[in-house]
């Protein structure tokens, strides 16, 4: 890979103080228009004011950045994890229903699938508020 000569690579052009035209101070010491020296400039950064600190005190530290992606993962389990079993319940009640189709209305398979239905949707939500707390880690 290429390097500029300064080893910067997102400097603006500045313009000439003679003629105005604009060219890269760092890496040309005159003017192309001109040939007047210029003195590079390099540009203005604005302060980026800091950012409230939740957990450190001074600065933001490996911890924090842990702390932090574990909030993540655990939040991303717990949709997962919900999804999961929301699939898996309601395939086991699609072939119950099917079941219960072919059955003539069997009023036992049409209570398993009761059942198997309320129990999914049960299990599943507990699961996934479960895993979903544990992502307000303190």
């Amino acid at each position: 890979m290429s390097k500029s000569k300064s080893n910067v690579w997102n400097t603006a052009p500045v313009p000439c103080n003679q003629c105005g035209r604009f060219y890269r101070a760092d890496l040309i010491s005159k003017c192309p228009g001109c040939a007047a020296k210029n003195l590079p400039t390099t540009p203005n950064i604005p302060n980026i004011p800091d950012i409230p600190k939740a957990f450190s005190r001074d600065e933001t530290t490996l911890e924090d950045l842990v702390r932090a992606q574990n909030r993540t993962t655990h939040a991303v389990r717990a949709f997962v994890r919900f999804l999961f079993i929301q699939l898996t319940g309601l395939t086991l009640v699609f072939f119950l229903w099917n079941l219960f189709l072919e059955t003539d209305a069997n009023g036992f398979v049409g209570f398993l699938v009761l059942v198997v239905w309320l129990g999914t949707v049960v299990w599943s939500s507990a699961a996934g508020w479960d895993e979903l707390n544990k992502s307000n880690i303190d």
